[in-house]
């Protein structure tokens, strides 16, 4: 039987990570779902929400699966269609990918045997609605066109005038959308994925079919397995750049989020840390900011996403004077930890000391 297929889409911090982690808390008992997930940089987040339950994840980093011919796309796709007992799998791309051409792929003759393709869903905060930079950016446009269902996330946050101002959005859609509901992490259902997408024509192709002239993405250069690990890049008209750090570094917890918190212009910021007060995940974006504990202990890692220039070296020095001495320890460990950072900077792929 074809595996049950959904993209889930939306723009940076609109909250579509939250949503996939309330989803699979409410699946139904006794299945196993899947998630594909494509970060926008080259350091996986996204995944590290899903540390220690049930769930297959298959990542993408780098670039957009969005994009025509993605080789790393399909083989991620392979993989999880070849599995036995998964019964559902959810697709994530980039908050600033365009949604058309993935549901393209999935679409396409070669996977109709193994995937069926459902409900998109595309997931808005209401709040961002006044924002027209937002509302009239071709991606924003883009997923809200595709989309099946939309879910109005972080409602416990929505005032009334949110709320009528979502609902009269979604009112102005042609065609209506399927379903349009609000969320929070504490009531979501998961038949909302059971909604009827609709219909889409049927397209056949000769396999002499030439391929559109888009270069073919290349295989995502695999992050180093061994931190310290570092980069930064452009890519779709914004700054990306993160930090692998090794899990025993320890941050103190305090000061840490006194300087994410001060990282000013910033689109997006999601990190995992080990602190003095335990593992934290963090997810700061100009509207909202989460801070929770984690299960992910493999190691640290954070990514920033900047419409505007960074002083990456600055933050990098920033982030490292907060590590906090090994219990026991003394200085020289802090000493040594960054010695061994500035070290491997300049060896590393990507590295900028």
């Amino acid at each position: 039987m074809a595996l049950l297929t959904q993209v889930i889409t939306g723009f940076l911090g609109a909250g579509k990570t939250t949503l996939i982690t309330a989803l699979l808390g409410a699946r139904p008992a006794g299945e196993r779902w899947a998630v594909l997930v494509n970060e926008f940089g080259q350091i996986g987040i996204d995944q590290t929400a899903w540390a220690g339950d049930d769930v297959v994840v298959q990542e993408v980093p780098g670039g957009c699966i969005c994009c025509a011919q993605n080789l790393p796309m399909q083989i991620a796709l392979g993989r999880i269609a070849q599995m036995a007992g998964i019964d559902r799998l959810l697709v994530e791309p980039t908050g600033l990918g365009h949604p058309a051409q993935i549901l393209a792929t999935l679409r396409e003759p070669h996977w109709q045997p193994l995937l069926q393709v459902g409900a998109t869903v595309c997931v808005i905060d209401a709040r961002q609605l006044t924002d027209q930079r937002m509302t009239s950016h071709d991606t924003f446009q883009a997923q809200v066109a595709v989309a099946d269902v939309l879910v109005f996330s972080k409602a416990d946050l929505l005032d009334a005038g949110d709320r009528e101002r979502a609902l009269a959005f979604a009112g102005s859609l042609q065609p209506a959308k399927a379903l349009t509901v609000f969320a929070d992490p504490a009531h979501v259902d998961a038949a909302w994925l059971d909604v009827a997408p609709r219909a889409q024509p049927v397209r056949r192709r000769s396999l002499l079919h030439l391929a559109p002239t888009h270069a073919m993405s290349a295989p995502v250069e695999v992050v180093p397995q061994t931190p310290p690990y570092h980069y930064h890049e452009q890519a779709l008209e914004h700054e990306v750049g993160g930090w692998i750090l090794p899990a025993d570094w320890c941050f103190r917890h305090d000061d840490l989020l006194t300087l994410l918190l001060s990282w000013q212009g910033l689109a997006r910021l999601k990190g995992v840390f080990h602190t003095d007060r335990g593992w934290i995940s963090v997810n700061i974006t100009p509207a909202d900011c989460g801070i929770r504990s984690s299960e992910y202990r493999a190691d640290n890692r954070v990514e920033l996403i900047s419409p505007d220039p960074r002083d990456w070296a600055g933050d990098e020095a920033s982030l490292l004077a907060l590590l906090a001495p090994a219990q026991g320890a003394g200085d020289d460990q802090h000493q040594s930890a960054q010695q061994q950072h500035r070290q491997h900077a300049e060896a590393l792929p990507g590295g900028q000391a």
